[in-house]
């Protein structure tokens, strides 16, 4: 990227939203799309718990949405984000509550402990 995209990758490091890398999706429809996948879950399960699996660039995207966070600034709040880490928020009422963010998932295939633990995010 340094070597054939310079100017692109300038961009994109000074706000990777209105620069965001060429070929790829644009950072403010993938927001839109996640967030609209997220409350249509609600709306379905509205007392319920769901787990949803997802890109680490969607849920820090979902997260500054959801709190209100300049969506350009995803990078830097949520610098980032584990493979399989468990990212818990709880939706109610229009409200958004962070319950949990990047937790390691303890006795997951290949961490310490090599066993299987299941846990789900809120969605109601």
């Amino acid at each position: 990227m340094r070597e054939r995209f310079p100017d692109a990758l300038a961009a994109f490091h000074d706000d990777p939203v209105s620069g965001h890398l060429p070929g790829g999706e644009d950072p403010q429809a993938a927001a839109d799309r996640f967030t609209a996948c997220l409350d249509d879950i609600v709306t379905r399960h509205p007392d319920g718990r769901v787990m949803v699996v997802a890109h680490t660039t969607a849920i820090r995207l979902v997260l500054c949405r959801y709190l209100s966070l300049p969506l350009r600034d995803y990078r830097r709040v949520f610098p980032s984000v584990r493979n399989c880490a468990l990212t818990e928020i709880e939706l109610t009422d229009g409200s958004v509550a962070l319950l949990e963010f990047n937790t390691p998932l303890v006795g997951a295939i290949g961490a310490p402990g090599g066993g299987h633990r299941s846990r789900t995010t809120h969605a109601h």
